[in-house]
């Protein structure tokens, strides 16, 4: 073994370990997004069925964050913003939210939803 060589491998594992390791958290990041899309449109499906049975947007939006605090506690929460509007026939709430990368380098997530339901008649 030439003496020149020595510690060249460890350089190599060092770089390949921390690449390894970025992609990783970039992948759990994605994972954790994919989660806060759903709960969202979990909570926004509740919300406007709630709504729809009592035809008022304070009970949609009343539902909308009781599933939210829920599911999305912490800071996922932080910049969810929710709002239910109405019509003669259907109620329909709108969410938006910024999920913050984990990484310093990719963008954070901004994510847009909404779910729509028809006012159910009185019984």
């Amino acid at each position: 073994m030439i003496a020149d060589d020595r510690g060249i491998s460890s350089l190599q594992f060092l770089l390949a370990s921390a690449l390894g390791l970025v992609l990783f958290v970039g992948l759990a990041n994605l994972v954790v997004v994919q989660y806060g899309k759903g709960a969202l449109r979990s909570a926004l499906e509740q919300g406007v069925r709630a709504g729809s049975l009592t035809g008022d947007t304070a009970a949609c939006a009343k539902k909308v964050d009781e599933v939210i605090d829920q599911l999305l506690a912490g800071r996922m929460s932080d910049q969810v913003i929710v709002q239910c509007d109405a019509t003669a026939s259907t109620i329909t709430a709108t969410a938006s939210a910024i999920f913050v990368s984990w990484t310093p380098f990719t963008p954070d997530f901004n994510v847009s939803l909404a779910s729509t339901s028809r006012m159910e008649p009185p019984p």
